[in-house]
């Protein structure tokens, strides 16, 4: 199984749940797509509850980075929700986890929106 994804919307906020596992990058294009809409209209904060995805290889990881690049080039920010298990450990062994910024779920990082 690959992924499945939804977005929505939330106030100033981009949801992007992801389920499943991301093997290949032919697993991210229709999403990379959808999110580089989003980027278009000029959609500033983006979270990714990951609190359902399974497992990611190398294609996985250059997703992230690819959308954290794009992100970050128009003054956007990025937030990894709910990350856990095997995807935790290789975003540690890679070291993404010191670029990226976490939070440990969704509403978490919704409350700390609301909060602001």
């Amino acid at each position: 199984m690959s992924i499945k994804h939804t977005l929505r919307n939330e106030a100033e906020v981009v949801i992007i749940t992801i389920q499943g596992r991301i093997v290949t990058d032919n697993d991210t294009v229709d999403l990379l797509k959808e999110i580089q809409l989003n980027i278009d209209e000029n959609k500033k904060t983006f979270y990714f509850d990951l609190s359902q995805l399974e497992y990611i290889t190398s294609s996985g990881l250059n997703f992230f980075v690819r959308i954290l690049t794009r992100t970050r080039n128009v003054g956007a920010e990025v937030t990894l929700c709910g990350i856990q298990g095997n995807v935790e450990k290789l975003f540690a062994i890679s070291k993404l986890n010191e670029i990226f910024t976490f939070s440990t779920s969704l509403s978490e990082a919704l409350n700390n929106v609301n909060a602001q």
